[in-house]
């Protein structure tokens, strides 16, 4: 929901809860005041009533007063102090056929000794008419008030929130391939030029630091390379001298751990520019004939681990990825299965343009499969893998916005990506 339809519900929201406290104190305000109208006017009846029983006329019985008998006059045989009762009642209205609430006021008086019951009545304004009224007025005055919010918050949307957006849209289109902070811009609006200045403060120092991280990455990855090479050059010249079989034995535990180590090497360079998005360029890659020929490619080796490569690959399956990630990818779960199945195990493959699918029998697992997909999490800490393929694999299916999850049933470990992202 947009900032300004927030304010704008908010406000119709606050206006409403008003309007209804107003609504109810209007309708009493002005339900008191024609009472007391009423009252007032009663009791100026009264005293006219009175002033012409001083005068000397006389009444008795109900008397008209436009057109209507709402006043009667009654002589009392005893005598009764003046005093004035107010009381609701129903009279019966003869053009409507009903009965209709009136306002009744009896007043005693003593004229000349006499004590005199007045007695006269008036119709009131009934109570529905009064909401009737209350409510027209409101909803005319929320209706105002709602084509007014909606007005302003047009202008404030399309004026006073014009550089908020130009901003909130250079912070979309920043990336840091392109090694350049978004700069400040002046606006009119004090908070507005604290948020630039604070963009480009932290787009600045995330540029900073993304150049000093892969300026080290590269460096590193580079500068570890070379004696890493001098190291397996320097054992290879070892194998070759005469060694008795434990000192054989050590050179061929340190070759493994320098190609570890190279291994791991190339795999943090290669997460780290994976994480830094500089694999952005994206083409129409065919992954069904990746897949065909990579499992040729790898004929030999299958044969030598004695396992069985069952596929069920739907022609043309493309997608649109970088070819280099898309060659890792594949590359890495197709290992990851031959890497880590059992002796004459099997390897099931499955692509249609919903899913890659990749089954292998082996071990089962020590600890849960969603823990595999991070750095250096292996399933068996004796094992001679570095714990970065399915890591790497991970933060490719991440870029691309699909989904992976990993499943171990009946000695079958199951990666499945699915590929409608």
């Amino acid at each position: 929901m947009r900032l300004i339809t927030k304010f704008v519900l908010i406000y119709i929201v606050v206006t409403i809860f008003v309007l209804g406290i107003g609504g109810f104190v209007s309708y009493h305000v002005i339900k008191g005041e024609l009472d007391n109208e009423l009252k007032w006017r009663f009791l100026d009846r009264v005293e006219r009533v009175t002033h012409l029983l001083e005068k000397g006329k006389r009444f008795e019985g109900k008397v008209r007063s436009n057109n209507h008998i709402n006043l009667e006059i009654t002589a009392l045989p005893n005598r009764v102090e003046p005093n004035v009762e107010i009381s609701d009642t129903l009279v019966w209205h003869d053009r409507l056929q009903q009965r209709e609430p009136n306002l009744k006021m009896v007043a005693h008086r003593n004229v000349d000794g006499t004590s005199y019951r007045i007695t006269t009545y008036g119709a009131l304004v009934e109570s529905d008419d009064i909401t009737e009224a209350v409510i027209q007025i409101l909803l005319w005055i929320l209706g105002l008030q709602v084509i007014g919010a909606v007005g302003v918050g047009l202008i404030v949307s399309n004026r006073l929130f014009k550089p908020f957006r130009k901003t909130l849209e250079r912070i979309k289109n920043f990336t840091l391939r392109d090694k350049e902070p978004i700069t400040a811009e002046e606006t009119s609006v004090v908070e507005f030029d604290d948020l630039n200045k604070f963009v480009e403060e932290m787009t600045s120092k995330a540029v900073s630091d993304y150049k000093n991280l892969k300026e080290f990455a590269e460096n590193a990855s580079h500068e570890l390379q070379t004696p890493l090479s001098i190291i397996k050059g320097k054992l290879e010249l070892l194998t070759e001298t005469d060694l008795s079989p434990e000192q054989y034995q050590f050179v061929e535990d340190s070759q493994r751990s320098v190609k570890k180590l190279s291994r791991l090497s190339e795999s943090l360079a290669l997460l780290t520019k994976i994480e830094n998005h500089e694999f952005t360029e994206t083409e129409e890659v065919n992954i069904s004939e990746l897949i065909n020929e990579s499992i040729q490619a790898f004929d030999e080796f299958i044969a030598l681990n004695g396992l069985t490569v069952e596929t069920d690959i739907e022609n043309h399956v493309s997608l649109q990825i970088h070819p280099v990630l898309a060659d890792i990818l594949w590359t890495n779960l197709f290992q990851n299965a031959i890497k880590h199945n059992v002796e004459e195990g099997d390897i099931n493959i499955s692509l249609s343009s919903q899913h890659l699918r990749i089954s292998n029998t082996g071990d089962p697992l020590s600890s849960t499969p969603e823990e595999l997909f991070q750095r250096f999490k292996k399933d068996n800490v004796d094992s001679h893998s570095i714990g970065l393929g399915l890591a790497i694999i991970k933060r490719i299916v991440d870029q691309y916005h699909y989904s992976i999850s990993y499943t171990y049933e009946d000695g079958w470990h199951t990666i499945t990506i699915n590929l409608q992202n």
